[in-house]
């Protein structure tokens, strides 16, 4: 029987093997990333593109090993160097669980590096050039970059709210000025773009090329250069305090220029994240496409595959939005997590109760979503249902990932 594990790409969850890399250092670092990626603290947005990059490391050190085992020492070190670097990144941004290295892992730090503990070459004698990266090394290189700009602005760069906040507090302000009094106050909370201008325009000068993502990273990048300089000013604007003496002048002014700028910009890095997501949900069904029709790890793959197209229609959805595009969606995901029961019921041994406890809440996710659907249409107010559908979503995916952890375990063939 196919095993349940598959790498799956829910925007909430991590990426488990559907073999292990065989190098300890390996699957000691991808294990404590994946189990980072699922904690509370990651935004689910920057987690698709999380386990994306976990899931593409791991077929490259696994490739690596395969093609020449004498690269085995210089995998694992490099792995147990990685496990430290990305654990302090992880950490400091997200607070996540992402556990330490083991001690074999600090044993291949604290020796010489496998490169440097070789035998040195005859005097005289030239030193080999290094072969190019590969150009599956160069994607796998920029699409971690694309992916560590995209959680950079998750976390920092919540445009939309940023600018319905913006225009709530200064509706009035901006169009009366001072007549309201000295109370006025004008708030501006959009901060500037360097940061990531700077990571993005390293991540487009990669090598390599992505044709699904890198277009959008390119219009993305051109967005916040347009952007940034009116951020830059009204930042600069509000913190001198010259608007309390211009009655507003500069900002009234600028507004008409900030606004587009700033949609515009939400709209690239919509359609940036989007990419990325798209890439990832592509990957996944070329795997499930190499799965018996009534395998284990198709139904689960399946299953989550319909649930996260569905949770791209739920996003989509506004207080007047037409549902039946999301309803459909549903319906997708209840018949492929019907398969995905029946599936759990005919397995011997049963799988694991988290697996089952998935099957049952993404059971609960299909309920909450045609309450949001009958709240649309009855009174445009979906907010409580809502509230519940990604309470339920998010239950989903940690029931995903403890399936997927034991039965990886239980069956690892």
């Amino acid at each position: 029987m196919a095993c349940l594990t598959v790498v799956m790409a829910t925007p909430a969850t991590a990426v488990t093997p559907v073999t292990p890399v065989g190098v300890e250092s390996c699957d000691a670092f991808l294990d404590a990333y994946a189990q980072c990626a699922a904690s509370p603290g990651v935004p689910e947005a920057a987690r698709p593109n999380i386990r994306q990059g976990i899931g593409t490391l791991r077929e490259s050190f696994r490739d690596a090993v395969s093609r020449n085992t004498a690269a085995r020492p210089t995998v694992a070190y490099q792995c147990a160097q990685a496990h430290e670097a990305v654990r302090k990144s992880m950490v400091d941004a997200f607070k996540c669980d992402f556990p330490a290295p083991p001690p074999a892992s600090q044993a291949l730090l604290q020796a010489a590096p496998p490169a440097a503990s070789a035998q040195a070459p005859a005097r005289g004698a030239v030193p080999a050039t290094p072969p190019p990266p590969s150009p599956e090394m160069q994607e796998l290189a920029k699409v971690n970059a694309y992916t560590e700009v995209q959680n950079h602005l998750v976390r920092s760069h919540p445009l939309e709210r940023q600018l319905a906040e913006y225009r709530r507090d200064n509706e009035r302000v901006l169009k009366l000025g001072t007549k309201l009094g000295a109370n006025a106050w004008y708030h501006f909370g959009i901060v500037d773009f360097d940061g990531v201008i700077d990571e993005l325009d390293k991540a487009t000068a990669l090598p390599g090329t992505i044709p699904e993502v890198d277009s959008q990273a390119t219009r993305l990048l051109a967005a916040l250069r347009e952007l940034n300089p009116v951020l830059k000013a009204l930042t600069r604007y509000q913190t001198t305090r010259e608007f309390k003496e211009d009655g507003y002048k500069f900002a009234r002014e600028q507004h008409p220029i900030l606004v587009p700028k700033v949609e515009a910009a939400a709209k690239a890095m919509d359609a940036y994240g989007t990419a990325l997501f798209e890439r990832e949900l592509a990957r996944d069904e070329r795997r499930m496409a190499s799965l018996a029709e009534d395998a284990p790890a198709r139904r689960l793959l399946a299953t989550s595959l319909a649930l996260r197209r569905a949770v791209q229609r739920f996003e989509a959805l506004a207080p007047r939005s037409d549902t039946a595009p999301f309803l459909a969606a549903l319906s997708d995901v209840s018949t492929a997590n019907r398969q995905l029961g029946a599936t759990f019921d005919g397995m011997n041994p049963k799988a694991n109760s988290s697996c089952t406890g998935y099957a049952d809440t993404v059971a609960s996710v299909i309920g909450h979503g045609r309450d949001v659907a009958r709240d649309i249409k009855a009174k445009a107010d979906p907010s409580q249902p809502a509230r519940l559908f990604n309470d339920a979503y998010n239950r989903s995916v940690r029931d995903l990932e403890s399936c997927q952890r034991y039965e990886n375990r239980v069956r690892p063939s």
